[in-house]
């Protein structure tokens, strides 16, 4: 008898990861920081602590185990990263993902820049501590930060947006650009526009495009906040094409396989990327959720790498994870989807946020009538009822779908407006 595989999965919080995960077939075991309800009730979960030295993995976990992956942010916590590999290691558990070593290469912005640059794009002007500013087409030649219009700080080791912020150009001093910045951030050219991201699969023998999706942005603690993901959405052939050259040539300068996601700000008839996640991102679910994709680019990215031979066509190895699908017919999913993020005003103890869902039949009536409910959740990352929610921190994550982005950015917005009117004591953001 065959049973069902097993996969540890490792990050701040793993829960979309886990259900995808579970969708295409796979036993979880997760390790996150959050340990959501609904994370809980569906895996084998364990806390994952700020930091790792002071822990081993579980003995209990370790049998039967085919491998361990992670999820965001564990790209910026690098220490902890090779801890948790090492560990791992030791158990015999291998990693389906990208090392630690070729992470740190793959999260350089100078790479993501010089990759972009080599294949004809428009790179960011970047300026790394102790570097001076320098343009990726250029790279030898030093770049005048007076001749750059806008510049944004940001961590090298931050994701979601968290801590990004503006520079003045009135603060651009020779001393303060050559030496004021902290060693754990960097300079990058700073571009208006919208945040739109493409997720790929790739393999050995071909990266093929998944889909797009725009960010919603705009959080408690900052302006370039990750806010949630509405998609799927379509661009420009030029666009398009220009993205997928860089995908490609991103898996042939590393070898990675597996998701692989780029973000990248659309202005007007160009876009421009600033990030690359080797791994299962925040918009991953949206695509999952909507017609047209695969239900679980979980299993696609674990086989990517238990075997690093994928199929030619992924659409031939998405339809058989569609099938351990509940309910398992693709065309019965919605056209597109939108999530978002509910953040705390203030700190709070929280309520138990299923009995609004549970109790409303209102809310069931507005989704479409598709079988496979468990592909469109309405709230998800549901906290413990009693556990202490602070300022600034996640609440949960509500959803919309719909035949257009509208009518799901709609859908999403009443289950906000319910939610508020249904807990008036949370001070939500």
């Amino acid at each position: 008898m065959q049973t069902t595989p097993k996969i540890l999965i490792a990050g701040g919080s793993v829960r979309a990861a886990a259900a995808s995960a579970q969708r295409g077939g796979w036993q979880v075991i997760a390790y996150d920081q959050y340990g959501d309800l609904d994370l809980q009730e569906s895996s084998i979960w364990q806390s994952l602590p700020a930091e790792t030295e002071n822990w081993s993995l579980d003995p209990t976990h370790v049998e039967h185990v085919q491998g361990w992956t992670y999820t965001g942010p564990f790209e910026n916590w690098p220490a902890d990263a090779v801890k948790f590999f090492e560990q791992a290691d030791k158990c015999s558990i291998p990693l389906l993902g990208v090392t630690p070593q070729l992470l740190k290469r793959i999260r350089d912005p100078r790479f993501l820049q010089e990759t972009f640059a080599s294949i004809g794009g428009n790179p960011l002007a970047v300026i790394l501590p102790g570097h001076f500013a320098t343009s990726a087409s250029r790279q030898a030649t030093k770049v005048d930060p007076y001749q750059i219009q806008e510049w944004i700080r940001k961590p090298l080791h931050s994701g979601g947006g968290f801590n990004v912020r503006d520079v003045s150009q009135a603060n651009i001093t020779e001393e303060s650009f050559h030496h004021s910045l902290d060693e754990l951030e960097y300079l990058q050219e700073n571009v208006h526009g919208v945040p739109q991201s493409c997720i790929f699969m790739a393999s050995s023998s071909c990266v093929e495009r998944i889909g797009w999706t725009e960010g919603l942005i705009g959080t408690p603690w900052g302006k370039y906040g990750y806010r949630g993901s509405v998609g799927p959405i379509t661009v420009p052939p030029a666009i398009d094409e220009l993205a997928c050259s860089l995908a490609n040539a991103i898996v042939k300068a590393t070898g990675l396989s597996g998701i692989l996601g780029i973000d990248g700000i659309r202005c007007d008839e160009s876009w421009r990327p600033i990030e690359i996640n080797p791994r299962y991102t925040a918009s991953c679910e949206i695509l999952e959720g909507t017609v047209g994709h695969p239900a679980s680019l979980m299993d696609l990215h674990l086989r990517a790498w238990q075997s690093e031979l994928m199929p030619p066509c992924f659409r031939d190895a998405s339809a058989t994870s569609g099938k351990k699908t509940a309910g398992g017919d693709h065309l019965q999913r919605p056209n597109f989807g939108c999530k978002q993020v509910v953040y705390a005003g203030e700190a709070f103890h929280a309520p138990d946020l299923r009995t609004l869902w549970l109790n409303s039949h209102a809310l069931r009536s507005n989704q479409p009538a598709i079988p496979q409910a468990k592909l469109l959740p309405v709230i998800a990352d549901i906290p413990i009822p009693g556990s202490l929610i602070s300022s600034g921190y996640p609440v949960c994550t509500l959803f919309g779908w719909g035949s257009s982005i509208a009518d799901a950015r709609r859908q999403c917005a009443e289950h906000w407006s319910q939610l508020t009117t249904h807990f008036p004591e949370l001070k939500l953001a």
